[in-house]
Formats: structure tokens, C-alpha cells, sequence
């Protein structure tokens, strides 16, 4: 519902009551006038100038009772046009502090969330990582300069930081240095550059994703801190190509990596030093048998083993690709949380007992 809908809504009562005021005034005016042969127009004419207050004399002459009836006029109709009034100025007023107030909400609610993702800019692009952010249950906070697209991320729940993304203040508003990724999504490639720069330089460790436009870009984004840098055009031509050689792969694909909903699903994980996989091989955690997790490939330091051995060990910053569906995901994931959790208390407790 837009402001415009809501003051006329919030006007619609005040109104009726000057109406009603000035209808029932006009009405009484044209009848105590009646010997005098008063006019329509006559009768609404002293109708305004006693609610309004502006002091004319009298059209005609008024009895006893017609000065009652204009003194209880002059007031119902001064009574009803403060109303009017008074949720006029109200309106500004709220007009006036809610930009503040709902700027202030935006960002507490940021400052309460870690291991966040930040998405920069809600055009095209970023409406759709937007989607897929909403689809995987990921906690993410917008930052948009655009008023337009401020409201319209508001109106569908998200929450956001209106700024300008290349100004460490905005992003540390959104809670850069606690959060785990970030999406540089503007359509600019200049911009795009800047707000790399400036999210590597305030969180070193975050995982940054950014746009291009043109793939000349992509190389200086990367000298810039980020991790991967897209170029949406390309993935597009290339999606279209794969679509007429490979639709299957693609469809397959394309369910595996859809989250919400999808059957199947594609997730990555990096194995700490705590995990329980440490130090174990695939044929030893039985993974398939136990969870019914495939593991994909395993990717150490700039190495990927695709579809590794039965022997293969794991080791601490590990990152592995598994495949189930998603609940068999989720049991996994929670067991080795637990379990992650368990060794942590355990390692925590023999350091205690070293000292």
C-alpha cells in the first residue's frame, strides 16, 4: 500500500465530518432563511464563512434560535477542520521521521546478523541472487542507493542498507566485518570494482563474488580481492548453447543446484580441524551407506580431485562437494555439527588441563 493510499484513507473520516457539518449547516441556514425566499447558494455561502471563521455579516437577519444553530455550526465546523488538520500535519510528521526510523530498524537488524551474505545492488542480476539467497534460507541484507528499489526490497521482507555499496560506512552498516560473503551485483563495472576493493580491504577473509560487464573487468576484479567474477552474458550464451547440446546435463544440473524444494542438491563443505572427517578416508566414514552423501570431488588448495578414491583422506580446510537429497544433506550436516561441537569441548578441556 503506497503513502498516497494511506492518506487518503486516514482523511477519509475528518472529511466526512466537514461535509456532514457543512451539509447539515447549509440545510438549516436555507430553512430559517425561508421567509426571506434564501438561496441555495446563499445558505452555503453562511454555511463557510462561519466554519471558516472569517467574520462576514449576516445575509440575512437570524432569530434567537439561528444564533444558537450558527454558534453550535462555527463550532462542529471549526472542531471537524482542526481534525482535518491535525491529521494532516500528523501525516508530514510521520512522512518526516519514518525514513529514520525505518533506516535505524534496517540497521539493527543487521548488526544482529553473522555469517551473512551482503548483496550489492537490486537490479536484474541481483534480483535473481536475491531469489536464490531467499530460496536457501541464507540470512542476506541489500545495500541499494535507488529509492525505488529500497521500497521495493522492503515491501518483499528483506533487509536493507540504503546507500551508496563503494563507502566503507554503508558496508560496515550491513555488518561486513562478521559476514561471509558478499555479491557485487550493480550493473556498473566501476562501481562494481570499488565496492571489491573496499569489502576485501574491511573483511580480508570474505568470500566475494562480483559482476562484469565486460570481461576485460574480470581480471583487475580479481587483482581487486575477488574470488570469482561473473559475467552474466557469457554464463547466459553459454546456458543457451548447453540447453540445445546437453538438455538433459542441463536440466540435471539445474535441479541439483535449485535450492528450496529441489530433490536432489549439490553443497560444498569445508572440513575444519575439529570435524570428525579429519584424518578419516571416504571408505572408512562410509558416507553413502551411513547418510546416503556421494562425495563429487574434493578441492585442495588449487588441486581438484574429481570423484576421489575410496582411499582418499581428508584433511583440515578440505573443500568437498557431496550430492544427496536434502534431507539426507541436513541429517549429515547436523551430525557433523554435533560431533564438531563434541571434539571442540574435547580439545578445549585438554588445553585447560595442560596448564
Amino acid at each position: 500500500m503506497g503513502r498516497r493510499d494511506r492518506l487518503e484513507q486516514r482523511l477519509a473520516l475528518p472529511l466526512a465530518l466537514v461535509a456532514a457539518v457543512g451539509a447539515v449547516s447549509t440545510i438549516g441556514y436555507w430553512w430559517l432563511w425561508r421567509p426571506y425566499g434564501a438561496s441555495w447558494l446563499e445558505a452555503a455561502y453562511m454555511t463557510f464563512i462561519t466554519m471558516t471563521t472569517v467574520g462576514y455579516g449576516e445575509v440575512y437577519p437570524l432569530s434567537p434560535a439561528g444564533r444558537v444553530f450558527t454558534m453550535v455550526t462555527g463550532f462542529a465546523g471549526i472542531a471537524s477542520l482542526f481534525y482535518v488538520f491535525g491529521v494532516f500535519m500528523d501525516y508530514l510528521v510521520e512522512m518526516g521521521t519514518s525514513g529514520e526510523r525505518r533506516k535505524r530498524q534496517m540497521e539493527k537488524l543487521a548488526s544482529g546478523m553473522n555469517e551473512h551474505v551482503i548483496l550489492v545492488g537490486l537490479g536484474r542480476v541481483g534480483n535473481q541472487a536475491a531469489e536464490e539467497l531467499v530460496q536457501g534460507r541464507e540470512p542476506f541484507v541489500v545495500v541499494e542507493s535507488d529509492p525505488d528499489r529500497v521500497a521495493w526490497a522492503l515491501e518483499h521482507g528483506y533487509t536493507v542498507i540504503e546507500g551508496d555499496g563503494t563507502e566503507d560506512e554503508v558496508l560496515k552498516k550491513a555488518g561486513i566485518e562478521r559476514a561471509r560473503g558478499l555479491i557485487a551485483a550493480t550493473g556498473d563495472d566501476a562501481t562494481n570494482l570499488f565496492i571489491v576493493l573496499s569489502a576485501r580491504s574491511l573483511n580480508p577473509k570474505l568470500y566475494i563474488v562480483a559482476r562484469a560487464e565486460d570481461s576485460s573487468v574480470i581480471a583487475k576484479m580479481k587483482k581487486a580481492g575477488a574470488n570469482r567474477v561473473i559475467d552474466p552474458y557469457a554464463i547466459g550464451g553459454r546456458r543457451l548453447a548447453n540447453l540445445v547440446l546437453h538438455p538433459a546435463v542441463v536440466d540435471f544440473l539445474e535441479t541439483t543446484l535449485r535450492r528450496g524444494g529441489a530433490p536432489i542438491s549439490i553443497e560444498d563443505i569445508i572440513i575444519s580441524e575439529d570435524s570428525p572427517l579429519v584424518g578419516k578416508s571416504i571408505a572408512e566414514l562410509n558416507l553413502n551407506r551411513r547418510y546416503g552423501v556421494v562425495v563429487l570431488a574434493v578441492i585442495r588448495g588449487k588441486e581438484t580431485l574429481v570423484s576421489p578414491p575410496a582411499e582418499y583422506v581428508f584433511r583440515p580446510n578440505d573443500q568437498v562437494v557431496i550430492m544427496a537429497t536434502v534431507e539426507q544433506l541436513e541429517r549429515f550436516v547436523r551430525e557433523m555439527e554435533k560431533q564438531e561441537e563434541e571434539n571442540q569441548r574435547k580439545r578445549a578441556a585438554k588445553e585447560r588441563g595442560e596448564r
